[in-house]
């Protein structure tokens, strides 16, 4: 980036004033900004104040870049104080809009940030809006491991709102990229159980059972017996359920005495109040499953 203020920004500005007003302007808006980022980890509440007068007293009298720099402040600020989504959101858009014209990078992050508290704040429809076009175009501005977290918060605004389909695509490529980190394998076995539901939910049945037994192999690697189970079962009731032969319903029932069976061995060897339950679950829906 370049520190050369726009045509018609900063020195000219003072010109206009014909009494050196947007100099001074300037002077005191840089003391000001000085001052918050003194105070950006101690004190965010007095570091805020100096921003927001530093941002009304710099605009028009300092370069685009330099103003873009304290709206991205402003925004750190707000993003730790709890409570104050719905304003971070709309501080960061706006500094998103001051980014746009100095660094392409800086205004998707700012973009990403605005998304990430609407969907936190619940409004799901309009951080959909805001997470989707940079996701579109390829835009990964994070580590992989971050980025499957985002994409999760996406998949989670997206099956809100009813797309189900695009909310499994969205938690399957999240799983993607974490897949082989050892320190992130709970969050790829959620991420595939997450997707499994939302294209069940969508009626993407083959996937969706594909990717119950994908996630249930997962917890499985994690020792996760109820986890393990439960992803089991809905896996033989989505095959029972899809079945277009009578034949077909007989493998999902032998789907569901397979998990039963499992849990039978694990409970002769390991016994818990954990498998315990699962088995009393699997017993009472494979029962379920045969009246049918």
């Amino acid at each position: 980036m370049g520190n050369e203020a726009p045509e018609g920004v900063g020195s000219g500005c003072a010109e206009e004033n014909g009494d050196g007003g947007g100099d001074e302007r300037g002077e005191e808006a840089e003391r000001l900004a000085e001052l918050a980022a003194a105070r950006l980890l101690d004190a965010p509440a007095e570091a805020e104040e100096y921003l927001r007068k530093a941002l009304a007293l710099g605009a028009g009298a300092l370069p685009a870049e330099t103003l873009a720099r304290w709206h991205a402040q402003l925004v750190m600020v707000l993003s730790g104080r709890p409570g104050r989504e719905l304003e971070l959101a709309e501080t960061a858009l706006h500094a998103a809009a001051r980014w746009g014209g100095v660094s392409d990078a800086g205004a998707v992050h700012l973009t990403f940030v605005a998304a990430r508290a609407l969907h936190r704040a619940g409004r799901h429809a309009e951080a959909v809006e805001l997470f989707e076009p940079p996701l579109a175009t390829g835009s990964e501005p994070y580590p992989a491991a971050e980025m499957a977290v985002l994409r999760g918060q996406f998949g989670k605004s997206l099956r809100v709102t009813g797309r189900y389909r695009d909310a499994g695509e969205q938690f399957l490529e999240a799983a993607r990229l974490i897949r082989g980190d050892r320190a992130r394998a709970e969050l790829q076995a959620e991420l595939v159980w997450s997707a499994a539901s939302a294209l069940d939910a969508g009626g993407a049945e083959d996937q969706a059972r594909l990717a119950y037994l994908r996630a249930a192999q997962l917890w499985g690697e994690l020792d996760r017996i109820g986890p393990r189970s439960r992803c089991l079962r809905s896996a033989a009731w989505l095959r029972y359920w899809s079945a277009d032969s009578e034949t077909e319903r007989e493998d999902g029932i032998a789907a569901l005495g397979e998990v039963l069976a499992e849990l039978e061995a694990l409970a002769q060897h390991e016994p818990s109040a954990q498998v315990s339950l699962e088995l009393e679950y699997t017993r009472n829906q494979l029962a379920d499953m045969r009246e049918r």
